[in-house]
């Protein structure tokens, strides 16, 4: 085998060891700084971090173009997936609700408590309309 098949895993555990030391030094000594500043910086340091890890321990590095192009599905989904749950971590005045309560559109309100709320306009399991 080549030496350009090779790689000594004891560099990389240096190198991930280093950027671990700088990640957490980065957020001790900038923790009073801005968010967006102080996360875009550990986003950086773990990017690099992650990066290391697929090139050399998931091989990817010594991999042809067909596993490498893998990858572009892959980020795709995960943006597809981080879309669909963002809606249950945010903080909007809109969609920002305990858990088990549901929104009711015809009120425009956050239903909490759902054992005492009668739907408007849902109708009953024989199709008419939801008027008694």
């Amino acid at each position: 085998m080549s030496d350009s098949k090779q790689f000594n895993p004891d560099k990389i555990f240096i190198w991930l060891f280093i950027f671990t030391a700088a990640e957490v030094g980065f957020g001790m000594f900038f923790h009073d700084m801005n968010r967006l500043f102080l996360w875009s910086g550990l986003g950086f340091f773990a990017f690099l971090k992650g990066w290391l890890i697929m090139v050399y321990f998931m091989h990817l590095k010594f991999e042809g173009w067909v596993i490498k192009s893998l990858i572009v599905p892959t980020i795709f989904l995960m943006m597809v997936i981080w879309g669909y749950v963002s809606p249950d971590i945010t903080r909007s005045q809109y969609i920002d609700h305990p858990i088990g309560s549901m929104y009711d559109n015809a009120s425009g309100e956050v239903v909490s408590d759902l054992r005492h709320w009668d739907p408007v306009d849902e109708g009953d399991e024989h199709g008419e309309s939801g008027e008694h």
